[in-house]
């Protein structure tokens, strides 16, 4: 375990639309952990609320994102905390002045890695544009699901988003390689939560536990319903490996 602060380190890497809501959740149920949300989500005024640093320490960002990140790790939790982490998309600090960010953990040898990923990634896409139509990105307990309106996805949106989203699989698995990672899928925590949870805290040396989260699922459509082109869509992807995408 690293012991800077007698604490273990970790990140969730992974990508929109993909449950990590819905796991930081599950995981900050946990009264050992703590997981705070983006910190490097591209939007300087995003501010989770889950994040713990104080506004003048969070200003670091701009001038210092190495700092800033050492500043959270560092932060007196409470003492019951040993597990600190937060969300990490593959596009996150990506820029000129916090792209020292992905050296700085990659260096960072003891950290550990949960690689978050969904399968089925044109439910991705179509769970992305929903949530950018209609700017309703989470639903919590007690909320009813959201209905949408169907929508066209062009052929060449689907493949674009498919490549975009392979390599950043691929480009994670590489950088973090010499790191002990998990790798987490979005369909199989859905279908077996229980267990794939108890794997996971064994993971990260943490004693099982039931958890729960707030968050639940926003949709609750097929993609036949939802994509207005779906049968044309599912027809051009016939013969290829990702015709499995179109099966409900």
């Amino acid at each position: 375990m690293n012991r800077t602060n007698g604490r273990q380190r970790f990140i969730i890497l992974t990508d929109q639309r993909s449950g990590s809501n819905h796991l930081e959740g599950l995981l900050n149920s946990h009264p050992d952990v703590k997981v705070a949300g983006e910190l490097f989500n591209p939007s300087h005024d995003h501010n989770s609320r889950l994040n713990p640093v104080p506004e003048e320490i969070r200003r670091l960002r701009r001038r210092d994102p190495i700092a800033y990140l050492q500043a959270f790790f560092e932060h007196p939790f409470d003492e019951s905390i040993t597990h600190v982490g937060f969300r990490l998309f593959h596009d996150h600090a990506r820029s000129r002045t916090e792209r020292a960010i992905w050296t700085h953990l990659r260096r960072t040898k003891d950290l550990q890695v949960i690689h978050l990923k969904r399968r089925n990634i044109l439910r991705n896409l179509l769970s992305l544009k929903l949530a950018m139509r209609s700017d309703n990105w989470q639903r919590t307990e007690g909320t009813p699901p959201v209905r949408y309106e169907p929508l066209r996805i062009e052929y060449k949106e689907v493949i674009r988003h498919i490549r975009v989203r392979e390599r950043s699989f691929a480009r994670g698995s590489k950088f973090f390689r010499r790191h002990r990672k998990a790798e987490v899928l979005y369909e199989d925590l859905e279908r077996d939560e229980e267990r794939r949870l108890e794997a996971l805290l064994r993971f990260l040396g943490l004693p099982p536990q039931p958890l729960t989260s707030s968050t639940r699922k926003q949709n609750q459509q097929t993609p036949r319903e939802l994509i207005e082109n779906h049968a044309e869509l599912e027809a051009r992807f016939r013969r290829t490996r990702w015709h499995e995408f179109f099966q409900d």
